[in-house]
């Protein structure tokens, strides 16, 4: 098992291999990155979509923030349950039980079948969402009207989610990454189309925004079903039909309702936080949304780095060597840490170009600087949060980060960015600082949490 994880070195990863680098961290990036170049390639296309509703005005580019946030309220949980199923896939993989391999991922495939349906349901209830959050009326309207029709590939997209962490789990981490960028060239090319109303389509501007990703998204999982049911991939019984089993499925709801209520957790507390900032003006819900897509582009490479480090443990875990599986974890870290630490150094030396790419408005420069200066500060600590919980969750210990995000995220977070920025009138500033603090709190527990190795003792 000790080397199984390694892909073959084909292709890219013979051009990877030429890259200097050192033979500890080599293994790691032959695994992590195809996931961080399709992370990669969904940051561009948010940061594509920020610039092609950019382009209409700042009451575009709030609405279509603030929606595409709340969308993440339908998916992150519920995707969750799809994530969890890397565990178990790398487990079975690690240990050499293959036929496993499949058979959970068609209990996983159950699981997002309802909860694709889960999240259609969901779409007459927008207007309920924007009611509570109250931002303008004009941001309203726009982000009600998008959020209704990017919800339509709800199933698509947990389906997708189910099969990638197949690939994932038995170290195919290259066909996600094909697969991730086809989707995102199709949504530029149908985003560009129906936003602008060229090639004949029509001019939809922010509801073009919205149908041309989720038709995208629908397209992908088209792609992945026929990529899941490839003859090569026998031996791993992914055409071997099963019924659900209610016991198995429990056993997948129970590693990955925890990540999905973890992201949750993180991905709402920011909703919130973006939702307090839109009640300060305009020009910093659009500075926000900029400083945000920017530092997605560091966070999406050590979510990168952090998957591959859930399929590295979880394979030495069922291989039960669990010395390489925190050795492993370890040199996740270093890579995160240089990485993720250059991006911070970038943000910090030019934040004003950075900024000025997307809107020129001299307010919203301002206010995003303040922005990128904080996420410049809290990178490393991000890089801990993020490999540390993609350990422990390879370990199959899902339930704590959950509570220590819980704690982090909503007892200290939130009321401190309220604080910060109203209560103390530290306005845009404010905010940012409060998150910096919940980052940093974050890092330090999740580094906290392996170094006890409760993770070693976990039986999924």
């Amino acid at each position: 098992m000790a080397n199984s994880y390694r892909p073959k070195n084909l292709g890219l990863n013979r051009l990877i291999s030429l890259i200097p680098m050192s033979k500890e961290f080599r293994p790691v990036w032959l695994l992590a990155y195809p996931i961080i170049v399709t992370n990669m390639s969904e940051t561009l296309l948010g940061v594509v979509d920020t610039y092609m509703v950019g382009q209409l005005g700042i009451i575009e580019i709030g609405a279509v923030g603030l929606g595409a946030s709340f969308a993440w309220l339908f998916y992150l949980p519920l995707g969750g349950l799809a994530i969890g199923i890397n565990t178990f896939v790398a487990q079975s993989y690690g240990a050499g039980k293959l036929k496993d391999c499949g058979y959970m991922t068609w209990q996983g495939l159950y699981i997002a079948l309802i909860s694709g349906v889960i999240i259609l349901l969901a779409i007459p209830f927008v207007p309920l969402i924007f009611a509570l959050a109250d931002p303008s009326p004009e941001v309203k309207s726009l982000g009600i009207n998008y959020l209704q029709w990017r919800l339509i590939d709800g199933p698509a997209f947990i389906i997708a989610m189910t099969i990638a962490s197949f690939f994932r789990g038995i170290s195919n981490t290259k066909t996600p990454m094909k697969v991730g960028i086809t989707i995102n060239i199709i949504n530029i090319i149908l985003n560009y189309g129906l936003i602008y109303g060229h090639w004949g389509l029509p001019r939809l501007e922010v509801e073009g925004s919205a149908i041309g990703s989720a038709l995208a998204c629908i397209l992908g999982c088209g792609i992945y079903v026929v990529l899941f049911f490839s003859k090569h991939l026998r031996k791993y019984g992914n055409r071997d039909i099963v019924y659900p089993c209610f016991h198995d499925c429990v056993r997948l709801i129970k590693v990955g309702a925890p990540i999905g209520l973890q992201r949750l957790l993180d991905a709402g507390s920011f909703i919130i936080f973006s939702v307090l900032i839109s009640r300060l003006g305009n020009p910093q819900l659009a500075a926000n949304q900029i400083a945000i897509q920017l530092m997605a582009i560091s966070y999406t490479i050590g979510m990168g780095i952090s998957l591959a480090t859930s399929t590295l443990v979880a394979q030495y875990i069922g291989a039960k060597n669990l010395v390489l599986a925190e050795r492993s974890t370890y040199i996740s870290l270093k890579l995160a840490l240089g990485i993720m630490g250059f991006c911070g150094l970038v943000f910090l030396l030019f934040p004003e170009t950075l900024i000025n790419l997307f809107n020129n408005n001299s307010t919203v420069i301002r206010y995003g600087k303040e922005g990128l200066l904080c996420a410049a500060v809290f990178q490393i600590f991000d890089a801990f949060a993020v490999i540390f919980i993609g350990a422990l969750r390879g370990a199959g210990d899902t339930r704590w980060p959950t509570v220590v995000g819980f704690i982090s995220a909503w007892v200290i977070f939130l009321p401190l960015t309220y604080l910060l920025a109203f209560t103390l009138n530290l306005n845009f500033w404010g905010a940012w600082l409060g998150a910096t603090i919940y980052i940093y709190l974050l890092g330090i527990a999740c580094f906290y949490r392996f170094r006890q190795g409760e993770w070693k003792k976990i039986v999924i």
